[in-house]
């Protein structure tokens, strides 16, 4: 079984013939609810995020409050795209298909039966409001009326939460249709589709996640499902510079696998020379606990030294840091300007 399952996790390359379905298996959408996601429409998700409910709760809030200004409880993750990944990650918390043992077409999403951006966009909120219901000032100690209406009016779209946005035919679309509404949007993209990154309507915040110093980290850790996917993530990062948005690179730190080589990474992120790095512990969460075990995730401390050393080898300021989320953030330059509203 194990081998079988292991040859589900690589699909067949975009443009070649693909004998998996490419609809959503009933199984994976029976252990994503049970992992608390809210299914839209064919394949989009939502989930509510453990920080909201801290900053309701107790006050307390993402690191992306204390970095950018985004306010923890008027955020909402989501993803249009749910099943389809370019790359299989040993650290992601996503379900593969190595995990369900069964396979499906991860790449290749159809552009008619997709839900339209403004459908995506509404299930999301509706699944906010009804996540939200516990936490009425009524009947859940400790949570403000002032607060709880205003997460109940969200400000902030991560379009994040597991698949690869970019992989979605409407993705400039779903960004406009954000916008329009009044709020911000942070993507997340592991870079393996520069020519979609050239065309699309940019994000408030756009982040590239680099994983791996060199293509044979790549290849090992983020067993990627196409080809020339490093080459891909490298033309993304030369893109960085001139696609006028805010721009990140995320650094998904994980011990005993790609946390070395501090000059490599430090020149691939000069190749880009974003706005902001993050550098951030990979955490034993979700389905990723299949494939790494505890010890794969560093300390903070050990982030730090990293962080340091990127800093001296790049230039960049070390601006801040949030340790319960083992994250450290470096900066161009020195003053930080919070995100507004869109």
């Amino acid at each position: 079984m194990r081998e079988h399952c292991q040859s589900l996790i690589r699909p067949e390359p975009v443009g070649s013939t693909v004998d998996l379905t490419e609809d959503m298996p009933e199984k994976l959408r029976e252990r994503l609810s049970k992992q608390g996601y809210h299914l839209i429409g064919e394949r989009g998700a939502y989930k509510a995020c453990q920080w909201q409910k801290k900053a309701l709760t107790h006050g307390d809030f993402c690191y992306k409050q204390r970095f950018y200004g985004i306010q923890s409880h008027r955020c909402l993750q989501m993803t249009p795209v749910v099943d389809k990944c370019t790359q299989n990650c040993q650290f992601c918390w996503r379900v593969t298909p190595e995990d369900v043992g069964v396979a499906w077409d991860q790449l290749h999403v159809s552009r008619s039966p997709s839900s339209t951006p403004s459908e995506l966009l509404d299930g999301v909120l509706m699944a906010n409001l009804r996540t939200l219901g516990g936490f009425n000032p009524e009947i859940a100690p400790g949570v403000t009326q002032e607060m709880y209406e205003e997460a109940r009016q969200p400000r902030h779209v991560a379009v994040s939460l597991a698949g690869e946005p970019t992989l979605y035919p409407q993705i400039g679309e779903l960004i406009d249709e954000i916008h329009s509404r009044g709020m911000t949007s942070f993507l997340v993209t592991n870079g393996t589709n520069p020519d979609v990154l050239k065309s699309m309507t940019m994000p408030t915040q756009l982040y590239i996640t680099l994983a791996a110093p060199d293509e044979d980290t790549h290849r090992t850790l983020c067993r990627p499902g196409i080809r020339n996917a490093w080459k891909q993530t490298l033309d993304s990062q030369e893109l960085l510079g001139s696609l006028g948005t805010r721009t990140v690179n995320r650094l998904t730190m994980v011990s005993k696998r790609n946390m070395h080589s501090p000059r490599s990474y430090a020149k691939l992120i000069l190749r880009g020379e974003p706005d902001f790095v993050e550098i951030k512990a990979y955490m034993h969460l979700g389905s990723s606990r299949r494939r790494l075990a505890s010890n794969n995730s560093p300390s903070h401390r050990e982030i730090r030294a990293f962080s340091r050393d990127l800093s001296a080898l790049t230039g960049y300021y070390v601006a801040d840091e949030q340790v319960e989320s083992r994250v450290v953030l470096l900066s161009r330059r020195k003053h930080i300007n919070k995100v507004q509203h869109a």
